[in-house]
């Protein structure tokens, strides 16, 4: 199994499960709980396919959709357990979330059209946090990366990064590649831990 493979499952495992946090948090049947962990992991990719006028890989490859469910359900049944794994969620939350960019940044590339920088950082960033924007849509809350950390602003970077060394320097895809995850990795943990965010103006009224 190739390493961004083995990534994208910890990627999809970790956003299902803030799904089902999320799901928890608001009191909802399985059913739901489903629901939002799948598409917590699903949806980016989703928008991102929809958008490059292409059908969405994880329909035409199911895996992700499985895996997610089974997770979201594991989820579910053992939720009393859940929340003390919050620390190892965040982590492999941002594993996933640098592995996503990549995969959107490549998605850009192989498509149809020539997608500029601006082109490649959004489609890497609707990867990483298209899903969190449905999931908290459907519970009736701002989306998360619109107020924590550094979350969307690492995704941008990333697919911009991607973009000029794709194509302006002659260095392997692989490295740049597992470089760019490994920077968004650290930084998000920091922003994490520090609880580091953008500026932003005390309400006034």
């Amino acid at each position: 199994m190739e390493i961004t493979s083995l990534l994208n499952i910890i990627g999809v495992i970790a956003f299902s499960l803030s799904g089902v946090l999320k799901g928890l948090k608001h009191q909802l049947d399985i059913f739901g709980i489903i629901v939002l962990g799948t598409i917590t992991a699903t949806g980016g990719g989703i928008i991102r396919d929809i958008l490059l006028n292409r059908t969405p890989r994880t329909i035409v490859n199911e895996g992700d959709i499985y895996l997610s469910i089974v997770i979201s359900i594991i989820g579910y049944l053992i939720a009393h357990n859940l929340h003390s794994l919050g620390k190892l969620i965040a982590i492999t939350d941002a594993l996933g979330l640098a592995v996503f960019v990549i995969i959107g940044a490549e998605a850009a590339f192989t498509s149809n059209e020539k997608i500029g920088l601006m082109g490649t950082a959004l489609m890497a960033t609707l990867t990483g946090v298209g899903g969190g924007i449905i999931r908290d849509s459907l519970v009736r809350e701002v989306p998360i990366v619109l107020k924590e950390d550094l979350y969307a602003t690492l995704c941008i970077v990333g697919g911009m990064l991607y973009y000029v060394f794709k194509v302006y320097t002659k260095i392997p895809e692989q490295i740049y590649s597992n470089g760019i995850i490994l920077l968004i990795f650290i930084l998000r943990i920091i922003a994490i831990k520090y609880k580091l965010s953008l500026p932003r103006k005390k309400t006034i009224y």
